[in-house]
């Protein structure tokens, strides 16, 4: 895993560590405009600008204990890299510390739910549930559909949508809440999520889920998305149960690093939460 970045306070011991990060540069399924293979080190130097405090949980990173183990290899097949995140995680959870995965395009939640098979929420402008998306079953635009197979459509939540294609309509995709429900007040989505997450949740966060005007650098951006701070309130429906992370979809070159910044300040958030529960 060659990448010499790391996130800011990583620790030096991943014995030592609870969180574990590795980033997985892949784009090779993209359908609009890629780069997303630079997302991870990008990411890693936005960190550098961030306090280590989380001013709303009150929880210092530098003691979390956050290990950064690198890349794993750039792929150009992409089961060959779902074979590979499979194995990191399997690591990850069999030393029992939680994985963080910074992609790279959507697909790669695919390699991590082979291993965790929880329920998992989605945040995503798009519902991601094309059985085939140009001649590939492993395409970004193909992950939920996916998952679905491993742990069943009632198992699976996505939040953000507001791109969808008739096929996808026409298979019945699941559950999902729409940018525009969810702009119009989140009660009903809190509501649901803490009967969703009454047991392990993996979660993982398309950064085209929020609107362009917060997150601009990613691959298939969409008007009418979310405002980041639901969040917030999404963290806080999950109570104890969260089991996993990645955040992905992220095209550094089509911005001037908001979107690499958003995504950094997304895992201290996720962390210091975490954190907020184990204590």
């Amino acid at each position: 895993m060659p990448s010499p970045l790391k996130f800011c306070d990583s620790s030096d011991s991943y014995e030592d560590s609870k969180y574990i990060i590795f980033g997985v540069p892949f784009d090779s399924t993209v359908s609009f405009r890629s780069g997303e293979k630079f997302a991870p080190n990008e990411i890693r130097k936005a960190s550098y600008n961030m306090e280590s405090y989380s001013l709303y949980r009150g929880i210092d990173l530098r003691d979390a204990g956050i290990f950064d183990m690198g890349d794993i290899e750039e792929y150009h097949d992409s089961e060959e890299m779902l074979e590979n995140v499979y194995s990191v995680v399997d690591k990850v959870l069999s030393d029992h510390k939680f994985p963080i995965m910074i992609g790279g395009e959507h697909s790669i939640t695919y390699g991590a739910m082979k291993r965790i098979k929880s329920k998992v929420i989605f945040i995503d402008a798009h519902t991601d549930y094309r059985d085939s998306y140009l001649g590939n079953k492993f395409s970004h635009a193909c992950v939920a559909r996916r998952v679905s197979e491993i742990v069943g459509k009632e198992n699976m939540v996505s939040i953000g949508v507001r791109s969808v294609s008739k096929e996808e309509m026409e298979a019945g995709p699941q559950k999902y809440f729409t940018s525009f429900e969810v702009s119009e007040g989140n009660e009903k989505l809190k509501s649901y999520l803490k009967k969703f997450c009454d047991s392990p949740v993996y979660l993982s966060i398309d950064f085209d889920g929020f609107d362009p005007a917060y997150a601009p650098g990613v691959g298939t951006p969409e008007p009418f998305g979310l405002n980041p701070v639901i969040m917030i309130d999404i963290l806080n429906s999950i109570g104890n149960n969260l089991v996993g992370l990645d955040i992905n979809e992220i095209s550094p070159t089509f911005d001037n690093g908001n979107t690499s910044m958003l995504a950094a300040r997304m895992i201290q958030e996720v962390v210091s939460y975490l954190e907020t529960q184990s204590r």
